[in-house]
């Protein structure tokens, strides 16, 4: 099989404790996985489960207690190259409060192109517009501010940005939950399309069963810290092993 693209070794990360007066908190209890190169990997779970947690550890938002993180089979370290910010991209949950306000689109989407990239100004006007085009919006919205968009047209801007960089592979943290349904829907099918387009790999996070299962590859569902199941999605949709898979899914409402 592909070697994988991203890959988490016996990660652990725990808040509080020690000196702290806080209760020690166990965010991610040893978990092991891989996305390989043009799949996506769903993975899913109550709220508390673990996984934004995951998700920040795997793009170097958080430092591990322990255990590595790999990308193309090199070790992560704590700090981060520009290359690797390259391969690596992500998306976060609330697509306003992710966006300088201060900044236009624009400048938003030229910072990548600048510091990652190190792309002359005379080719950033060009890329922007590409950028723009990929997530179907308009030129005319590269002036505005982000409280000029709505929800979905933020979300939009913070695929784009995530875009710029020519990552291989972008994790997504609760994209769309914060959005309307119609909205999810042409964000997905966004998702969907970039995906075929672009060759590009997905870790993608929700607490939704019915979002995961209409994008993801392979499922992992994770359970107060851990990874307590991991399945190609057909089969784990359709015999559950782990008993509370089976009660997430008997909790989804049936129409």
């Amino acid at each position: 099989m592909t070697a994988p693209l991203l890959e988490a070794r016996d990660l652990h990360k725990s808040f509080g404790g020690g000196w702290s007066r806080k209760p020690r908190i166990q965010a991610v209890d040893g978990v092991s996985l891989g996305v390989r190169p043009g799949e996506t990997l769903g993975v899913v779970g109550e709220s508390g489960s673990g996984k934004s947690t995951l998700a920040r550890l795997l793009v170097g938002l958080e430092e591990p207690t322990s255990g590595t993180v790999l990308i193309d089979g090199a070790e992560v370290g704590r700090r981060r190259s520009r290359e690797l910010h390259r391969k690596v991209q992500f998306v976060f949950q609330d697509p306003s409060g992710a966006l300088n306000p201060r900044k236009t689109v624009a400048a938003i989407l030229e910072a990548p192109l600048i510091h990652l990239l190190g792309m002359p100004k005379p080719d950033r006007r060009r890329r922007v517009e590409e950028l723009m085009d990929l997530v179907n919006l308009r030129p005319e919205f590269l002036d505005r501010h982000p409280h000029e968009l709505s929800g979905g047209q933020a979300q939009r801007i913070g695929i784009a940005r995530a875009l710029a960089a020519d990552p291989r592979l972008i994790v997504l943290d609760e994209p769309v939950s914060a959005l309307d349904v119609s909205i999810q829907a042409q964000i997905l099918n966004l998702l969907n399309r970039l995906k075929a387009d672009l060759g590009l790999a997905y870790l993608f996070i929700s607490h939704d069963l019915a979002v995961v299962e209409s994008l993801s590859d392979t499922v992992a569902v994770m359970r107060q810290g851990r990874i307590v199941e991991q399945a190609p999605r057909r089969t784990l949709f359709a015999a559950p092993k782990h008993p509370y898979t089976r009660t997430l899914l008997a909790s989804v409402p049936k129409f």
